[in-house]
């Protein structure tokens, strides 16, 4: 959940700013949420309600969200979409969590 916070939080922060830049908080919290997310999948992986193709699809989207940002974080300025699909896809991410 923190890294989850984390992202959200550092995204809409540099929304906010006159000149938005990706923030170094952005690909730490990314980080968090890729390491609690494998293992949570290690500790789940033996429950009845345990669903591969779930965390499959989250991890895909987290390592998209972790490649844009790698791709993007030393920039001086990026898009206000760019964040936006950043954003979005952390959203998909909640979505995907609580769909199934």
């Amino acid at each position: 959940m923190l890294g989850l916070v984390g992202l959200i939080v550092t995204l809409h922060i540099s929304l906010r700013k006159p000149i938005k830049k990706l923030s170094a908080g952005t690909l730490h919290s990314a980080w968090l949420q890729l390491l609690s997310g494998l293992a949570l999948m290690g500790i789940m992986s033996g429950e009845k309600d345990f669903h591969p193709a779930k965390f499959g699809i989250k991890l895909i989207v987290l390592i998209v969200i972790l490649t844009l940002g790698y791709r993007n974080v030393k920039k001086e300025s990026v898009s206000t979409k760019f964040l936006a699909t950043l954003l979005g896809l952390v959203l998909l991410n909640i979505v995907i969590a609580v769909a199934v």
